[in-house]
């Protein structure tokens, strides 16, 4: 039985820098802090008395309770706050990445 020995090889090509879309990270951050308080939200309606809810809650503006302006603005808050951290870190990273990367 012969031995078999696998050899990498590398062609020495430059490293490129990672990327990141800003737009899709913004949009992703968005959704996700959307569906947080919605999640929040309704864990809320679902079972007040645990009061898991309110550590969340106390980051939203303007919040009365569980209301319908309440929700909207805790929807629209989530979206832009959740955009501008998202466009925030990817701008952010791409620049390092291409500075230090």
């Amino acid at each position: 039985m012969a031995n078999l020995t696998l050899h990498a090889h590398s062609e020495g090509s430059p490293a490129i820098p990672a990327h990141v879309s800003v737009p899709v990270l913004g949009t992703t951050l968005a959704a996700f802090a959307t569906i947080s308080f919605l999640l929040c939200m309704l864990l809320g309606f679902i079972a007040p008395e645990w009061g898991l809810h309110r550590p969340w809650l106390q980051f939203y503006l303007g919040l009365t309770g569980f209301d319908l302006r309440s929700l909207a603005l805790g929807v629209l808050q989530s979206v832009v706050f959740g955009a501008y951290a998202g466009a925030s870190i990817g701008a952010i990273f791409n620049v390092i990445s291409r500075r230090f990367g």
